[in-house]
């Protein structure tokens, strides 16, 4: 979705220095429009459209754009108060958000289906990403004024291994999800549905790093094995594997979570056991490859500060007689 501003009674227009160097520049915004369907929650009353009541409903989204914030809540931290600065909305409020935001999209796609790629209409075009502009203003003033509901919500699953930092990030997204398919028209307020899905998916998400945390632990013996192609060599002492491998569980209990899923990745833990390269861990978890082996060594001082803290030699120490892939191999024979 496009997330430029809107003000009232302002249209965009783009005025090239001639048609033939903005006729591309037109061509490319008919192609974003016609590249996805604009999903709504369909009504009845949508049908009525007409260019006074577009106008009206613009007129909401920058009444949206227009409103003061509140104060900041005294009870959370400063970088939490700032995102619980818009108003909640009253039902009657919150009813016209989402009838505002789901016909504005309903008349994006009536006009998407009159749009050509062969022979863009710009005052189709213009209009149409004032109308989708619009909509995506009154969506984010629904999300910030739920702010509130999320924090609330997430804080209750906070665990050693999923931060409320997490947590929160996942729940805004569950949020935003939430706010697009809310069917306005159920009779029911927006926080009852938003409350369930944003909970069950904090739930499952906790749920889903315990499951994982229990079969990485299940194969601490096997943390390590053969090394791929691209890791320098790891050596460990052959008199700390024993120690290492009793009291591995309680060391890893206290990684983080991406930690956790890099040391398993690397070092095939998992349940595959095989080993993965730092790209396609970092392909995984969706960062650079040189963030994957930042996290890796920070992840391994951890592992060395614990196993000093614990009284165990340390595990990292390199041994030039036995590498690690050959006690991976001697302890399961």
């Amino acid at each position: 979705m496009h997330s430029t501003s809107f003000t009232p009674n302002t249209v965009s227009t783009l005025r090239g220095p001639s048609n033939a160097q903005s006729a591309p520049r037109l061509a490319e915004r008919v192609g974003r429009l016609l590249r996805h369907e604009v999903q709504y929650i369909p009504n009845t009353n949508f049908a009525r459209g007409n260019s006074r009541r577009d106008e009206a409903m613009l007129e909401v989204a920058a009444a949206c754009s227009r409103r003061d914030v509140q104060p900041r809540p005294r009870d959370l931290p400063v970088h939490l108060a700032r995102l619980c600065q818009t108003a909640l909305l009253s039902a009657e409020e919150e009813r016209h958000l989402f009838e505002a935001m789901n016909y504005l999209k309903y008349r994006v796609n009536v006009l998407r289906a009159k749009l050509r790629a062969e022979s863009p209409d710009r005052r189709l075009v213009e209009k149409a990403e004032r109308l989708l502009d619009a909509a995506t203003i009154i969506r984010d003033h629904i999300v910030q004024a739920n702010m509130r509901l999320v924090i609330s919500i997430v804080k209750k699953f906070v665990t050693p291994q999923y931060s409320f930092d997490e947590l929160l990030s996942d729940g805004i997204d569950t949020l935003i999800q939430a706010v697009d398919k809310f069917d306005f028209d159920r009779g029911f307020r927006f926080s009852t549905y938003a409350y369930r899905s944003i909970a069950r998916n904090a739930y499952r998400r906790v749920s889903d790093l315990q499951k994982e945390q229990s079969r990485f632990v299940s194969g601490s013996d096997e943390l390590i094995r053969e090394i791929p192609e691209e890791t320098p060599s790891r050596l460990f002492r052959e008199d700390s594997w024993q120690q290492l491998s009793r009291t591995l569980k309680k060391m890893l209990a206290n990684l983080d979570r991406r930690e956790r899923l890099i040391v398993q990745g690397r070092y095939s833990a998992g349940a595959d056991n095989r080993a993965k390269t730092f790209q396609s861990m970092a392909d995984a978890l969706g960062v650079s490859k040189e963030r994957v082996r930042q996290i890796e060594q920070r992840a391994v001082r951890k592992l060395k500060a614990m196993a000093r803290d614990m009284g165990v030699p340390d595990p990292f120490e390199p041994n030039s007689s036995r590498r690690a892939s050959d006690l991976g191999r001697d302890e399961v024979s």
